[in-house]
Order: structure tokens, then C-alpha cells, then sequence
């Protein structure tokens, strides 16, 4: 009898622990606060939905913040390119005070990954004031 109760409750804990374990999910990456210069205490930030993108991923997604401390900001050259190569892919442009709209950088129509860094970032200006930020992904070979 008290092996039966004693498998039982190793079923029950094994269950438990496969409810409650964490499951393995991608991590967000920053480029972290960068100031705009000429906008006192104004800084922008870009996050991706990852650092690293498996050969399954479909598609980066990014966007922009600001630190609440910038106004209306205008932002171009909003999009992806491999680090000391140049821009590839869609270039977005406008403008947001707080949050610009999650963009979407699908792979089917990006060059294929060789192993060279790529960078996800924008350029932002307010008048003679300007500022960048950009984060580094690693896309793996497809």
C-alpha cells in the first residue's frame, strides 16, 4: 500500500512541476536609454522581441520609447541592417511622443543571416536636436 501511495504522489509531483516550471521563451533585447542631444533629460530607447532568432522565427519585432522627458519626436531609418554593412529591409519614418507602433521586420523579405551581427535601430530630430539608439540581434543562419 505505501508504494502505491508513494507512486502517486511521485505522479503528482512530476505533474506539478511540469504545470509550474518555467517554460523557455525568447528575451527581449534594449538598446537602453540614449539621450537625445539638445532635449534636456529626453532619452529613447529601442526593444526587440529578441536577442537571438532561431531559424523558426517568422519576423523581428521592434519598437521605440522615449522617457517621457521628449515631446513630439520625428524618427526616419527606422528599421534593420547588418553592422558595417548597411540598411536592409523596410525603412519607416514619423513621429510619437511616447511609444512608436511595434513594427514587424520579416524575414522572407530580408537577406539571408550569414553570421554577421545585425543592428535594429532609429534616428529621431526635434529641430536641431538629435539622437539614435539601436540594439544588436543575432539572426541565425537559414
Amino acid at each position: 500500500m505505501k508504494q502505491g501511495k508513494f507512486s502517486v504522489f511521485l505522479i503528482l509531483l512530476l505533474m506539478l512541476t511540469l504545470v509550474v516550471a518555467p517554460k523557455e521563451k525568447a528575451e527581449a533585447a534594449s538598446s537602453g536609454w540614449q539621450p537625445v542631444s539638445g532635449i534636456s533629460g529626453c532619452k529613447i530607447r529601442v526593444i526587440t522581441d529578441a536577442y537571438t532568432y532561431t531559424k523558426s522565427a517568422t519576423s523581428i519585432d521592434a519598437y521605440a520609447e522615449t522617457n517621457g522627458k521628449c515631446g513630439k519626436l520625428n524618427y526616419k531609418s527606422f528599421g534593420v541592417s547588418i553592422v558595417e554593412g548597411g540598411d536592409i529591409g523596410p525603412q519607416y519614418s514619423g513621429y510619437f511622443s511616447s511609444r512608436t507602433p511595434t513594427k514587424k521586420f520579416y524575414f522572407s523579405k530580408l537577406p539571408k543571416p550569414t553570421g554577421t551581427p545585425w543592428a535594429v535601430g532609429l534616428s529621431v530630430y526635434k529641430g536641431k536636436a538629435k539622437g539614435a539608439a539601436f540594439v544588436y540581434i543575432n539572426p541565425q543562419k537559414r
